[in-house]
Formats: structure tokens, sequence, C-alpha cells
């Protein structure tokens, strides 16, 4: 009895062995981020500013008629002019362009309040078809085996989230930049890398982001566009 456990130990010893040292010269992408070594996963960062102040929508138990449509026809007309979209070459679905994007729908205003708003698969298709940015926060090969079209990877368990995220911020340094929705998805269900995702935005003052809680599978079941391989 003694020597089988023995063994059982040693065997265990040097399987935990091989998985460090093949974690370790794993690609960035792909490497295991493990708990302790990389805390920030689940951190929010601290808040180095105060939002800018946001006006704030038209309540909708007190918008008129009037009011609602008007926002509706400015939508369109914006969209009109900002974008142009092309034929997805696999799907045949439109993809909004690169460039200057439309203004979102009024429901979507900015909330510096709070970290996120969850939303449904209605919703993220129209912040998808208006041109909002788009981040996917399934683990890298997941994303390659198919992911939104136009959608980024920010798998927040990966050991580059942190570089991506302040990436991001660079990019969108300005205020006016800040306030554009961001819009974050994983796997649906018991998922919660949308959530964790978009805690860390909203501490480096990103302050429109949206979890589409139902997530990618609800995109194929609503026949979004998609793309497969390492690029959006």
């Amino acid at each position: 009895m003694k020597r089988p456990f023995v063994q059982a130990v040693v065997l265990i010893a040097v399987a935990f062995v091989l998985a460090i040292v093949s974690n370790a010269i794993a690609s960035r992408q792909r490497r295991l981020v493990l708990p302790g070594y990389y805390p920030s996963a689940t951190q929010v960062p601290p808040r180095t500013a105060a939002p800018p102040s946001v006006a704030p929508p038209i309540p909708a138990a007190t918008a008129t008629a009037g009011e609602i449509a008007g926002a509706t026809q400015t939508v369109a007309t914006t969209t009109t002019k900002a974008l142009t979209t092309t034929p997805h070459p696999a799907s045949g679905h439109p993809l909004p362009a690169r460039g200057e994007r439309a203004l979102p729908p009024a429901r979507f205003a900015p909330h510096p309040d709070k970290p996120y708003v969850e939303i449904s698969g209605a919703d993220a298709k129209v912040l998808h078809s208006n041109g909002a940015l788009v981040l996917d926060a399934r683990r890298t090969s997941v994303y390659e085996q198919g992911h939104i079209a136009g959608a980024r990877p920010f798998s927040v368990w990966e050991s580059d989230i942190d570089e991506k995220v302040n990436k991001l911020y660079e990019e969108r340094n300005d205020p006016r930049e800040q306030l554009k929705p961001i819009l974050i998805y994983c796997s649906g269900g018991d998922c919660e890398d949308s959530h964790m995702l978009a805690q860390k935005l909203w501490g480096v003052q990103f302050n429109n982001v949206y979890v589409y809680k139902d997530g990618f599978p609800d995109w194929q079941k609503r026949g979004g566009p998609i793309h497969t391989g390492s690029n959006p």
C-alpha cells in the first residue's frame, strides 16, 4: 500500500511541474493565468478622476411621442451620413464601416454611476449595427472558432488583458471617446467573464459599457454576423 501511494504522489508532482513548465513557455494569449499569480483579473482599478457630467436621457415615462420620433429620426439620419456598410464575405451580413460612428439611440446614454448595464440580443444587434466597439471576453482559442463579426479578443483570464485595457484607454483617452458605447460578451449562461471585463473598463473611466448577458450562443441563434479566425 505504501509503495503505490508514493508512486502516485511522485506522478502527481511530476505532472504539476510539467504543467507549470508548459504554461511558462506557452504564447502570451494561450497562457493559463494561475490564481494568486494574476489577481488583477477580478480587481477593479481605482477611478482616478471624476467622470464628466452627462446630460440625462429623456425618461421613458415622460417622453412625448414627438420627442421619441425626433430622436429616432436623428439616429437614422446620423447613421445614413456616418456609416457605409459592406457585406461580410462569409455571411453576407452588413458590417459597420471603420471611421466615424453613428450616435446610438438615446436609451444607450452613458451611465458613469455603474460599471455596466446588461442588455438583450436585440439591443446588442442595435449597438453592433451602429458601430459600437465589441469585445469578446472568452479565451482566444474559443474566439478563433467563431465570434461576433468585428469583435476584438479581450480574454479576461489571459496574461495580456491589462496591456489590452491600457492600450484601449490610450486609443480612447478623450473623455468624449470614453462615453461611446462598448459591448462585451462571453458564452452567456453562468459565464461571468464579460462582467469582469466590464468592471475593469469602468475602472479606467469607460462610462458606457454594456454586457450582452446571453452571449455568443444567443447571437448565433439570432443569425448575427459571425467571423472565424484571429482577426475581428
